[in-house]
């Protein structure tokens, strides 16, 4: 299991989720670009919250696009909700089911999170 949290940038929101099948899914190039921001990054969930199990998850994000959305027109870099995800657990998570893309990891952002 790949530990990850998200919540909304109002704080009404929080969800803690499996993020091991993100990792399953993902190119290589979109998990190193992950580690390169420190293991931060709304498209984990945006991925993941239409599944099964996930529902807590799409409530977040649709409160966000809902409700948050209109306020971020002002200022278009402001996020509505951010992604977390653990990043030693991502390592060894993927230093056993993908070791080719664990090895891709700049060693900086290795021990991030």
């Amino acid at each position: 299991m790949i530990h990850a949290t998200c919540h909304t940038a109002d704080n009404v929101l929080c969800f803690e989720f499996d993020a091991s099948p993100w990792f399953s899914e993902a190119e290589a190039t979109s998990i190193i670009d992950l580690a390169q921001r420190g293991w931060a990054s709304t498209a984990v969930a945006e991925s993941l919250e239409g599944r099964r199990g996930y529902e807590g998850l799409h409530e977040l994000v649709a409160y966000a696009a809902e409700r948050l959305q209109p306020e971020s027109l002002e200022d278009p870099t402001w996020e509505t909700f951010e992604c977390i995800v653990e990043g030693p657990e991502a390592l060894a998570w993927l230093e056993k089911n993908r070791p080719d893309v664990a090895a891709r990891i700049p060693s900086g952002s290795r021990y991030q999170r």
